[in-house]
């Protein structure tokens, strides 16, 4: 019982975690797009971290679909 608590509460805090890094992320490509001088280049960093995965070959591409996967939800 407590277990199954603890598994809901941890997962809770993940997703809205994600949620928050979610609305980060299009909150920095508008203020990009709006101010381009900010000094942030969010979708660069996102392209940086596929070519990441991508550059660990298999196991990298599996990682990256376990990443998505978890986004995802």
């Amino acid at each position: 019982m407590a277990l199954d608590n603890a598994t809901k509460t941890v997962a809770g805090f993940i997703g809205g975690l994600v949620s928050v890094l979610k609305a980060l992320i299009v909150f920095f490509v508008f203020a990009n797009i709006i101010y381009p001088m900010t000094g942030f280049d969010p979708v660069g960093g996102i392209i940086d971290l596929v070519r990441n995965f991508l550059g660990g070959g298999l196991a990298g591409l599996i990682a990256l679909l376990v990443f998505v996967s978890i986004m995802d939800k």
